[in-house]
């Protein structure tokens, strides 16, 4: 570690300090050498943007500066700047696989709510739309991320032999008194186009260090680096940079915003960061090693940057692209401007007839008539016609119109060159069918889409900087007052496991249990979620939270209101269906469940659902699933009078089969005797023919 012993008459000089500062130093105006053409081109920029001339005299032309222009880079720029941004992004922090990760999935939402209270209390919103200017008009825009914890000095131990409020002065003078940190927060500050310097590369991979130039007051500095230091570095410009000249501040104004200059520089190969200052060459201001420990290590993300080529990370404006056709638009505005000026009737006269011309053409002569007593000589002349001699302006009025057509065709050159279509300014057609416009549309906003997407990654990569501060750096105490999110702590968990079995004890003993001792149910409810130790193990650990946590956002753009809402009720729609089917299956089927569940999250995540839903979803499905099989309906329950008539039936059916036994018994027995006559008949003839062997009736 280099020293950062000051440079004082009379004591030994560090040479190797000297070295360091000295070394930085020329780095940083090797870098701002290189800057130097972009920076001229930038203020130029600015200036036309702001149109000086007449914003510095009220909006009037300024003396010797009469010229007419055509505002188009301050017009591209107002339309440019909604297209690309219109609202602030949303963090969305996620489980990168969305697999079954109880901690990860905690670990999510802690981080994502805690990323939404620091965009919202900082605002991140306005930092990104200053992001936003400079990179429409001088080409580059830039966040750097800041740790910033809020220490509040311990208490003094106290010692037992001495009185209630005498502290050990003994501890305090050896320095045992130390800080503790109360609250902690990560903002995002923007950092001007002018103030962002790297060393020269040719793309974002070849940056070796990073560096802010950052303004501060004398009091500022003495209590970032102390007194003695502060002294030391020159207070040589105000933080306008206004310091001479007629458009100077007061003295009293001026002196209160005198600043001086500091560099804060990161420089990646050796893992540290710097403070120094061009006036002062005696040490560095200061020195830390690896100050946030980011995975980058760079507090900031690769800028937003326009157009630029593999030769140099220094961009190219927009405005540079058509600056020839905007000269150009000027120049013709300003000649309609002087042929708008020539628009006058002017004629010449005879000075005989001075008198009564000026009384024709004197105010307030309007519907009168003038006595003329030379009006013979008048009509002999022609009349007034006669004259009056007219300076022809219908040579002027055909060159306006010229001018006109060409100033239209240079401004649909600029619009061409720049990739504003007619659908991107808000005109159509409106002969043409919504197919032909859509297509239209399409083609028009390729390029407008590429910086949209160009500024979401910008957004997001500052996001993922506050995120990997906040998992890193914050303590349990910090996120939970900030995410308001219910979990226990692991000596929380192990005293309501080690109170359980003493409560079931006195339960099974028929014993009341001591008021307090029993864990509220909330808190029971708690034991099957994570502790906060848990979340910070994994939300510290650097390797696990990249594989297993996803920090994204959402679009930069205002969202299309009647497509947000078709797809709401699609995603209605099919909920309603699957949950129809579910509940036709899963009520006899149990074990399908999960099956369902996972169909519906899938749905979820396609549609860019909340978390909150997916967890509803498995709730619903979990109890569903626990739910016994049910059982196949049974055989309607019998009817009381049915079964009367029934039985009534079953009665008679008995009795007409006893009476039918009966009848055929009868019928039985009247046979078994008719057969018994028959038989005694048979004897009786057969007796007498034994006694009369001759037949009877025979001769």
């Amino acid at each position: 570690m280099a020293s950062t012993e000051l440079t004082i008459p009379g004591e030994t000089v560090d040479q190797s300090a000297i070295n360091l500062v000295t070394k930085w130093i020329d780095e940083i105006n090797l870098a701002e050498r290189e800057l130097q053409p972009w920076w001229k081109a930038g203020d130029i920029i600015v200036r036309r943007f702001k149109n000086e001339n007449r914003n510095r005299s009220g909006g009037r032309p300024s003396a010797g500066y009469d010229r007419r222009r055509f505002a188009v880079l301050w017009s591209n720029v107002q339309t440019l700047q909604p297209a690309i941004y219109a609202k602030q992004p949303k963090p969305m922090v996620d489980r990168r696989y969305r697999d079954e990760d109880p901690v990860g999935k905690v670990a999510s939402d802690v981080l994502e709510r805690a990323l939404g209270f620091s965009l919202d209390q900082y605002d991140f919103d306005g930092r990104l739309k200053l992001c936003v200017l400079d990179y429409l008009l001088p080409g580059r825009g830039q966040v750097w991320v800041r740790y910033i914890p809020h220490m509040e000095k311990l208490n003094a131990e106290q010692d037992p032999e001495l009185g209630e409020g005498e502290e050990d002065a003994d501890r305090e003078e050896v320095g045992e008194i130390g800080e503790e940190v109360v609250y902690e927060e990560v903002q995002c500050d923007h950092v001007a186009w002018k103030d962002f310097l790297t060393n020269p590369a040719r793309e974002w991979a070849e940056v070796r260090w990073v560096a802010r130039r950052v303004y501060m007051t004398k009091a500022e500095l003495t209590e970032r680096f102390g007194a003695e230091k502060a002294k030391q570095v020159p207070i040589t410009s105000t933080s306008t940079g206004i310091t001479t000249g007629a458009d100077a501040a007061p003295d009293a104004q001026r002196q209160a915003n005198q600043t001086g200059e500091v560099y804060e520089i990161w420089d990646k190969p050796s893992k540290r960061a710097f403070w120094v200052a061009k006036g002062y060459t005696g040490s560095v201001l200061d020195e830390r090693e690896d100050p946030l420990g980011l995975r980058e290590f760079f507090p900031c993300p690769n800028p937003l940057n326009a157009t630029t080529a593999n030769d140099s990370t220094i961009p190219v404006a927009d405005y540079v692209m058509y600056q020839d056709q905007a000269e150009e638009l000027d120049e013709l505005t300003a000649r309609i401007g002087k042929l708008q000026d020539a628009l006058r009737m002017v004629g010449v006269y005879a000075g005989e007839a001075n008198k009564e011309l000026q009384l024709v053409f004197s105010p307030g002569n309007e519907n009168k008539l003038i006595p003329i007593d030379t009006m013979d000589l008048w009509k002999e002349k022609g009349g007034v016609r006669g004259l009056i001699e007219w300076v022809p302006i219908d040579m002027v009025i055909q060159t306006l119109k010229g001018c006109y057509e060409a100033r239209a065709q240079v401004l649909n050159d600029i619009y061409q060159i720049t990739g504003l279509s007619d659908i991107i300014r808000g005109e159509s057609d409106p002969n043409e069918t919504a197919t032909a416009q859509r297509l239209k549309g399409q083609w028009g906003s390729l390029r407008v889409r590429d910086r949209q997407k160009e500024l979401q990654r910008f957004a997001r990569d500052a996001i993922r900087l506050k995120a990997e501060i906040i998992a890193e750096h914050f303590s349990i105490e910090t996120l939970k007052v900030m995410t308001n999110v219910k979990l226990l702590t692991q000596a929380e968990k192990q005293q309501i496991e080690q109170i359980m079995p003493l409560i079931q004890q006195a339960e099974q003993a028929g014993v009341p249990v001591p008021p307090g001792m029993a864990p509220p149910p909330e808190m029971m409810e708690l034991m099957e979620q994570p502790t906060w130790e848990e979340v910070q193990a994994l939300l510290k650990d650097d390797a696990l939270r990249s594989f297993r946590i996803d920090v994204e956002t959402d679009s930069t753009i205002e969202p299309d209101e009647n497509a947000a809402k078709a797809a709401f009720t699609e995603f209605t729609g099919a909920v309603v269906g699957l949950m129809t089917a579910a509940a036709g299956i899963v009520p006899t089927a149990p074990y399908t469940s999960p099956l369902f569940a996972e169909i519906l999250k899938q749905g979820a995540r396609t549609f860019n659902v909340s978390r909150s839903m997916e967890d509803v979803i498995d709730k619903v499905f979990e109890q569903a699933e626990a739910q016994p099989p049910a059982q196949p309906p049974g055989p309607p329950p019998p009817d009381e009078s049915a079964i009367q008539v029934e039985q009534m039936k079953s009665q008679t059916a008995q009795m007409q089969a006893q009476i039918e036994q009966q009848r055929t018994q009868m019928e039985g027995q009247l046979g078994a005797a008719e057969l018994q006559l028959k038989g005694q008949e048979l004897q009786v003839k057969a007796a007498a023919l034994a006694r009369d062997p001759t037949p009877q009736g025979s001769a």
